[in-house]
């Protein structure tokens, strides 16, 4: 049950609150002795309780006609879908415990003897544990982690508390949230008085006191240190932007209704009319094809962005030399000029992108899920690549990037002024999937002190400030054009130079 509570803390539900006193029963439940698997259980079965309410969207995911499962097949199918994601995601709860059982721990902020025995200060370990087993290795990239339900995400319309996220990131924001948690628990824990709970408790009654208001400074210090940075890297916005969101709904993508080439163009044309003097993103796969390959369609691009004097973002598909197929984004200059280096998306998603070489000894029906436009999977892009437009260097992001912090910082790194994320979310039809990716990306805009236009075919699209301010919103179902406008950073955040 309190796992299902802390789940609506979830960008959707907005309870953002519970994400600062929801998770001490956890630590609680936790703390107390018993055997190592039991206490892995509980945790996992509080994570999983935690991730489903968060993951709620991935029922979005039906109707699944177009893939060849009708009906309840569909939604049998979604349903799997969600309890797979959750469950690979409360593992990392259930190892968290597992590791915080093998620590001798006390609840202080200091290190503390008992007997021939050195214990470490929960309040400290705790924070810094999870940031690393639940953050960093269990969500790794290489163990087709998904870093999706991170406690500093349901704090995005909370801006005032995540400036120093530009120093400390994400992960920072995180650490703090825990430690008021573990906090919380220890007060709990030292009052209750109960010896169930010792790893917890402070040594008084006066001491646990006297942790909540370390713990208060703390968090004082840290809104300090983020009203400090907010005017650091903070640009005017003079650039006028268009997202043409396209609306393509997954039906017109996969069956066998999909629309060609022409028909695209035909549809973009209209959208594009009232689009001049601009800079224009264009979503991901918005023109599902090898557009190096497609001539009509790049000289189509060209006339487009030469007539209106456009500067064009585009989501496409690309191959190498060696015929490896990418998810990639293109950019046109408005000289009617495609630029030399196309963007590949490095952050794929299992299943959708690629296929897990684990899934090669799964059944037929399994493998059928990834179903790329590229037949069989995308290959992972390498390189951060920015487009140096006229108006300055853009680093784009494709879908699912918005959770990388280590992707984002590097192409802010690697020169970009401003960040483009380039969507395609019809898979997922009308769900809380994109406005969960909307605050991901409101915390990626604060680390790099980037502007940052979210751009999403069925919706919804942002445009997001440095300050984490989300200026421009237009939700699902929305104008199929959503203007605003954006500002380049050229000066490096100190949380894009350091995370890696």
């Amino acid at each position: 049950m309190s796992g299902t509570i802390l789940g609506l803390a979830c960008p959707g539900f907005e309870q953002w609150y519970l994400a600062w006193v929801g998770l001490a029963p956890f630590f609680l439940l936790i703390a107390i002795d018993q055997a190592s698997w039991k206490r892995m259980l509980t945790a996992f079965v509080y994570g999983l309780a935690y991730n489903l309410t968060y993951l709620h969207w991935y029922l979005g995911l039906a109707p699944l006609d177009w893939l060849g499962f009708p009906g309840i097949q569909g939604n049998l199918l979604a349903s799997c879908a969600w309890l797979i994601a959750s469950t690979h995601q409360a593992l990392a709860f259930g190892f968290f415990a597992l590791a915080a059982g093998k620590i001798p721990m006390s609840g202080s902020f200091t290190f503390k003897k008992a007997g021939d025995q050195w214990q470490l200060p929960a309040l400290v370990c705790l924070p810094l544990l999870w940031i690393l087993i639940v953050n960093r290795i269990c969500n790794a990239q290489d163990l087709m982690g998904v870093p999706w339900t991170q406690l500093e995400y349901t704090q995005y319309k909370q801006t005032f508390l995540l400036q120093a996220a530009s120093i400390f990131g994400g992960i920072g924001v995180c650490a703090l949230m825990v430690m008021v948690n573990v906090t919380l628990a220890s007060l709990f824990a030292t009052f209750k008085n109960k010896a169930d709970f010792k790893p917890l408790r402070a040594q008084s009654k006066e001491a646990a006191y006297y942790h909540c208001l370390g713990a208060a400074l703390i968090v004082a210090a840290f809104g300090a240190i983020g009203i400090w940075q907010t005017d650091i890297g903070r640009v005017e916005a003079t650039t006028p932007v268009a997202v043409i969101q396209g609306g393509i709904n997954i039906d017109m993508q996969k069956s066998q209704r999909t629309y060609s080439l022409s028909d695209l163009t035909k549809i973009y044309d209209g959208l594009l009319a009232g689009c001049k003097d601009e800079l224009c993103i264009m979503t991901e796969g918005a023109l599902p094809t090898y557009l190096k390959n497609e001539e009509s369609t790049k000289a189509w691009l060209s006339n487009e962005a030469k007539s209106r004097n456009l500067e064009i973002v585009v989501g496409a598909m690309d191959k190498d030399g060696a015929g490896h197929p990418y998810n990639a984004a293109y950019g046109i200059t408005s000289s009617g000029t495609f630029l030399s280096q196309v963007y590949h998306k490095r952050y794929l998603v299992p299943f959708g992108e690629y296929t897990p070489l684990l899934v090669e000894y799964f059944p037929e029906w399994i493998k059928r899920w990834t179903n790329t436009p590229a037949g069989g999977g995308f290959a992972s892009g390498k390189e951060a690549v920015n487009f140096p437009f006229n108006v300055g260097k853009i680093a784009p992001l494709i879908c699912f990037e918005c959770i990388s912090p280590e992707q984002t910082a590097r192409s802010c790194r690697e020169g970009g002024q401003l960040l483009v994320n380039v969507s395609d979310l019809a898979w997922f039809h009308k769900s809380d999937c994109g406005l969960q990716m909307v605050a991901f990306s409101v915390l990626r805009a604060i680390e790099n002190r980037r502007y940052l236009v979210f751009a999403a075919n069925t919706g919804p699209s942002a445009v997001i400030d440095t300050s984490g301010r989300i200026s421009k919103y237009c939700p699902q179902g929305g104008d199929p054009v959503m203007k605003g406008r954006v500002g380049f950073n050229p000066h490096t955040s100190f949380f894009s130079l350091w995370y890696r």
